[in-house]
């Protein structure tokens, strides 16, 4: 069985928060202390109907940084707004 890196673990983590909004997140590059992530946020509206609101990319960098943070302190993470 592949264990999965930790860069890996982290976009499956949080891909799965920011599908419910119609986003998503994946990994562009793993280069030892860099994981470069790319975000593409969804499309729910501004009004947060059902529950359903888009993710600042500030908000999920800070969630996701601090995730990292707890498994690899020396990474730096790395993200980009995509298309």
């Amino acid at each position: 069985m592949a264990v999965m890196s930790i860069g890996a673990q982290l976009v499956a983590e949080f891909d799965r928060m920011v599908r419910r909004d119609g986003g998503e997140v994946t990994l562009l590059a793993e280069d030892g202390d860099v994981i470069r992530v790319g975000y593409r946020p969804g499309n729910a509206g501004p009004d947060c109907r059902d529950d359903v609101c888009i993710l600042p990319q500030q908000e999920l960098w800070q969630l996701m940084a601090e995730t990292l943070r707890r498994r690899g302190p020396h990474i730096e993470l790395v993200m980009e707004v995509l298309p």
